[in-house]
């Protein structure tokens, strides 16, 4: 039985496998969710909004009306009609210090938060930026992150 097994196992280390690595495509990074099913703009308390989240942000950390983030978060988005849009955002600062706002790795915007006060941010979208087919990302940077209550891309 032994001699059965141990001739099958070396067998077996003389077959040619040729296709030893995964496809081309299979290697590549995971991008996310198809960007199909993402909407252009969420409230936290949106129950689809988990979808959104690229990174840096607790789908448990929510107190019914904003989500806390960590100090490098980021959302992503679906835009399907690139032209005439705003990035809308609506967070609270737990400390006074100062938020930035990239979109597809190009910071937009950067302003001093005050702790506590709801602030409101704007920038206007560039339709070159978006790439057709694939999730828009926003990534929020702050020293010790901010409570998101809205985001996304809304029409001018």
């Amino acid at each position: 039985m032994r001699s059965l097994l141990l001739f099958s196992l070396c067998l077996t280390g003389c077959v040619n496998f040729p296709n030893q690595f995964a496809p081309e495509r299979a290697r590549q990074a995971d991008t996310g969710p198809d960007p199909r099913g993402l909407k252009a703009f969420i409230e936290m308390k949106d129950g689809a909004v988990p979808a959104h989240f690229a990174w840096g942000i607790n789908p448990a950390a929510f107190d019914g009306e904003k989500r806390k983030t960590a100090p490098f978060a980021a959302l992503r988005f679906q835009v399907l009609d690139p032209s005439n849009q705003t990035l809308s955002i609506d967070y609270v600062s737990p400390v006074a210090q100062v938020v930035r706002i990239k979109w597809n790795a190009l910071e937009v915007g950067r302003e001093s938060a005050a702790p506590g006060v709801v602030h409101h941010f704007e920038a206007p979208a560039d339709p070159a930026n978006f790439v057709p087919g694939t999730a828009t990302l926003v990534e929020i940077e702050s020293e010790a992150g901010v409570g998101l209550i809205r985001a996304g891309f809304i029409r001018r």
